[in-house]
């Protein structure tokens, strides 16, 4: 999969501060932050489109990489059960 920058060239880096940020847990989930300025909203759909109800109160969520939750899509910590391995690091840039 290849990921495009709309707001400016590829190797300039995003302002996190004005991006939704997908953060991948070392052995755990992914977990996806919202920016603080509430100019994005959080929709999480299942495959028909239905919307799964989202804590309003929290910038940030937490979806199941390991496939052991009990409360898919999202994660409930079973990945510390179920010995789940999942350490991937972005590339490097080139130097």
């Amino acid at each position: 999969m290849t990921a495009s920058r709309p707001h400016g060239p590829p190797d300039v880096p995003a302002d996190p501060r004005s991006c939704v940020t997908i953060r991948c847990r070392e052995h755990g989930p992914l977990v996806v932050e919202l920016p603080a300025d509430d100019s994005v909203r959080l929709r999480v759909t299942d495959h028909v489109g239905q919307e799964f109800l989202l804590p309003t109160h929290k910038r940030a969520v937490a979806l199941c990489r390991c496939g052991h939750t009990a409360s898919q899509p999202f994660c409930d910590g079973s990945h510390t059960r179920s010995e789940f391995s999942g350490a991937e690091l972005a590339p490097r840039p080139p130097q």
